[in-house]
């Protein structure tokens, strides 16, 4: 399971609460793969039921007790079998390509503001991976105090951003092949046959 790996991964580098968990999912791999407070907590949960991480709970002064996380030996193994495993291809699933798909009985322009529509956040997305990210990626490398995670953390913020800029290029293709379809025409209804006079 991605989500319970991705935890296992954080809590490698160093011990964190659930709250820790999601700031670092925010900070560092939301362009890929994301999760609620709610569903770490979960994952946090089955993480300790197997044996894979330990949690110590750290007295606070006038606060709710602190629950830190810590990976285990057997946390440590399951976290290489599953990264050196590879893992089968995935099929993509993107919702605004179904409405693009049967967009026939719409207007060029209705679509086109579909098309911008999706343009817009992917643009904000890709600004954020180039100028947020990398002081993210500063700080948590500062923190880890290691060089060769950030250089891996660099490179899926690469594939992110020639990820968006591809989708870029085909939105702005698929605009003006848009702008020249055909007139809106419903598709003949099958099975149906002409009546008799």
């Amino acid at each position: 399971m991605p989500l319970a790996h991705a935890i296992l991964g954080f809590l490698e580098y160093q011990p964190m609460t659930g709250y820790d968990l999601k700031k670092y999912f925010n900070q560092s791999i939301t362009h890929f793969w994301s999760a609620t407070q709610s569903h770490i907590y979960k994952a946090l949960e089955k993480l300790e039921k197997d044996g894979f991480v330990e949690v110590k709970v750290i007295p606070q002064e006038d606060k709710p007790n602190r629950k830190e996380y810590h990976i285990t030996r057997e946390g440590r193994a399951e976290l290489h079998r599953w990264i050196t495993t590879p893992l089968p291809f995935e099929t993509v699933r993107e919702a605004w390509l179904i409405q693009i798909f049967f967009s026939h009985a719409s207007s060029n322009e209705e679509i086109i503001s579909l098309l911008k529509a999706r343009e817009k956040d992917i643009q904000t997305r890709l600004d954020a991976l180039r100028t947020e990210t990398p002081a993210s990626m500063e700080e948590n490398a500062a923190r880890v105090g290691v060089e060769r995670p950030r250089l891996l953390w660099q490179m899926t913020a690469d594939y992110g951003m020639a990820y968006y800029e591809s989708e870029l290029n085909w939105i702005e293709t698929a605009i003006q092949r848009v702008r020249k379809l055909p007139p809106m025409e419903m598709p003949k209804q099958p099975g149906k046959r002409p009546k008799k006079s």
